[in-house]
């Protein structure tokens, strides 16, 4: 009777955790289903169909009665899909959670990346988010490595216009700086340079990234971690000790940081990194605003390069105007400086037939 007894309390043991169980998955199932739709469907269909309309970004945001999902594509925002308010909620929430981002957080900005496959394609992800209002934020979704199956010569109007940035990577020691707004291309050329160098071996290239953006063989990649207090300023000084040949910084986004990459090239390395400004000179305008020392930028900085994203009916481009050393330091002694600028390029390309009277009007319009 014991043994009967016992028998059958383990049964019904059994069975109530079995209960549990698919309660919990129900659970589970419902925090990611709205209206019979799964969340990671949803984010797998967008991201799919933003690939395909060849998008560079994702924009994921709310007005006060429903969210809006954008695409970006060749510059210009066209709508995709409306979401009721809850699956927006949800569909945010998943984001930040595949990104690696505090679900729980919606008063501050934030920044992670992921990755997705497209048939036998890897797309790395960045997401942001942004802070609107009290639990309300909004996401954008950048597809980071489109080019990345593009020959380096392609992404550029000629290919002469790559081999004088080429030309650069085979010196010692100095800054080159890749300028110009959100989405002209700036990480994309850098990393081409640096993936390129990486391939013959020869050399040991350190990049310090946040977050990293395109893993790349050959490339010593280090990731900012500012909830481990692994920070900018440390993370320059202690890779001088690796031995590096090159060292790639994702960003100047502070005097800080500009100060110490100047303060690298200036130790016998060849440091690349990007900065947001609409021209080369303004580069080394935005520059002095950090009270760098004018010495130290006329003798550390090799290469200012100002690139824009031109997209034309039948294809997307990128056309750069640049200053070298001897520009540089005219500019910073006050004398006229004489260039290509990106507007004289883009006249060049308008006479030579490459894009129509309204492309060119549009781009002759927006460039400053």
């Amino acid at each position: 009777m014991l043994l009967k007894d016992s028998v059958i309390s383990k049964a019904v043991l059994i069975l109530l955790c079995l209960s549990q169980f698919f309660k919990v998955n129900h659970l589970f199932s419902h925090i990611y289903r709205v209206g019979g739709v799964f969340i990671k469907s949803l984010v797998d269909q967008i991201i799919n169909d933003a690939y395909e309309s060849m998008a560079s970004d994702i924009h994921i945001t709310s007005s006060v009665n429903e969210g809006v999902v954008r695409f970006r594509v060749k510059g210009t925002m066209i709508n995709y899909r409306v979401l009721n308010l809850e699956t927006f909620k949800r569909l945010i929430n998943y984001l930040k959670f595949i990104a690696e981002l505090d679900i729980n957080e919606h008063k501050i900005p934030q920044s992670g990346r992921t990755k997705f496959k497209i048939n036998e394609r890897t797309l790395n992800l960045r997401i942001s988010t942004l802070p609107l209002s009290l639990l309300r934020e909004c996401l954008v979704i950048r597809l980071l490595n489109l080019n990345a199956s593009k020959e380096p010569t392609d992404l550029f109007y000629k290919e002469d216009d790559y081999d004088i940035l080429r030309s650069y990577m085979d010196k010692g020691q100095g800054l080159i700086l890749f300028t110009g707004p959100t989405g002209s291309g700036k990480s994309t050329v850098m990393y081409k340079l640096a993936e390129e160098v990486a391939n013959k071996g020869q050399r040991s290239i350190i990049s310090i990234e946040d977050p990293v953006e395109y893993e790349v063989d050959g490339l010593v990649q280090v990731e900012i971690n500012e909830k481990a207090n692994l920070k900018y300023s440390p993370l320059v000084r202690g890779l001088l000790r690796c031995d590096p040949d090159i060292i790639m910084f994702g960003e100047i986004r502070d005097k800080e940081i500009a100060s110490e990459l100047i303060k690298t090239s200036l130790s016998g390395h060849l440091v690349l990194s990007t900065f947001h400004s609409k021209s080369a000179l303004s580069t080394l305008v935005r520059l002095k605003e950090y009270d760098l020392y004018k010495e130290e930028m006329i003798e550390a900085i090799s290469l200012i390069v100002n690139q824009r994203l031109i997209h034309t009916k039948d294809n997307s481009f990128i056309v750069y105007e640049y200053i070298e050393k001897e520009e540089i330091e005219k500019f910073l002694n006050d004398q006229a400086v004489n260039y290509t600028s990106v507007k004289d390029k883009l006249k060049t390309v308008y006479q030579e037939e490459g894009m129509s009277d309204e492309e060119y009007e549009h781009y002759n319009r927006i460039i400053e």
